[in-house]
C-alpha cells in the first residue's frame, strides 16, 4: 500500500509549523497565538504545498528511505528560511538533521542486510567535512554553518551514490552563483558581500535526489 498520502498529510501539517519555527528562531519573535494567526498566510500554504508535493514525490521515488528524506525536507526548510532571513544555520538545528538522518538510514541498513549505502554516506560526509574545514580556514568568507550544513547533505547524498554528491554540490554552487548575481543586480547585496549559502544546498540535495 502506497504512504504517499500519509507523507502528503505530514507536508501539509509541517509547512505553517516550519514557517512559524523559522521566524521565532531567525528573528526572535516570541511564540504565541497572537504572533501565529498574524503570520503571512500565503506563505504558510505556500511551504504546505511545496512540502506535501516534494514528500509525496519522495516516497514515491525512494518509498525505502521516505522516512530519511521527509526528515531532511521539512527540517531543510526550516533551515533554508533560517539562513535566508539571518544568514545563521542553528548548529543544534543542523546537528538534529544530521543525527536524524544517521538513526533513520542506519535502521535502513539493518533492514536491507547492507551497510554498503551507510558506509559510503559516512565517507562523503568526511571528505566534505575535510574539504569545507580547509575553505573555511583559509578565511574564504565561508562559515562554519555552511561547513556543517555540507557535510550534512553529502551524508544524505552519499547513501545514494557518489555521483549525488557531485551533481548536488555543483548544482549547490550554481544556484548560489545566479542568486548572488541577481541580488547584485537589483543592489540588494553589494558585490563581496556574503550571501546566504545553506538555501542553495539543500536546494540542490533535494532536487539531484528526487531526480533521480
Amino acid at each position: 500500500m502506497s504512504n504517499w498520502p500519509t507523507y502528503g498529510l505530514l507536508g501539509a501539517v509541517a509547512g505553517p509549523a516550519v514557517t512559524v519555527l523559522s521566524s521565532y528562531i531567525a528573528q526572535c519573535v516570541p511564540l504565541s497565538w497572537g504572533s501565529i494567526v498574524q503570520r503571512e498566510w500565503v506563505a504558510m500554504l505556500a511551504a504546505s504545498a511545496l512540502l506535501s508535493a516534494t514528500l509525496v514525490q519522495a516516497t514515491e521515488r525512494h518509498p525505502a528511505s521516505a522516512g530519511a528524506l521527509a526528515w531532511l525536507m521539512i527540517i531543510g526548510l526550516l533551515l533554508t528560511l533560517t539562513d535566508w532571513v539571518s544568514h545563521r544555520l542553528p548548529h543544534r538545528i543542523v546537528g538534529a538533521l544530521f543525527s536524524g538522518g544517521t538513526v533513520q538510514f542506519s535502521l535502513s541498513a539493518l533492514v536491507q542486510h547492507d551497510i554498503g549505502p551507510l558506509l559510503r554516506a559516512g565517507v562523503a560526509a568526511a571528505a566534505v567535512f575535510a574539504v569545507g574545514l580547509v575553505i573555511y580556514t583559509s578565511s574564504s568568507g565561508l562559515g562554519f554553518g555552511d561547513v556543517t550544513l555540507s557535510t550534512t547533505m553529502a551524508f544524505f547524498l552519499g547513501w545514494y551514490s557518489w555521483r549525488h554528491v557531485a551533481v548536488s554540490f555543483v548544482l549547490a554552487l550554481m544556484i548560489a552563483a545566479v542568486v548572488s548575481l541577481t541580488l547584485i543586480a537589483r543592489r540588494r547585496v553589494h558585490r563581496g558581500q556574503p550571501i546566504a549559502l545553506g538555501p542553495a544546498l539543500i536546494f540542490g540535495a533535494v532536487c539531484t535526489i528526487l531526480q533521480t
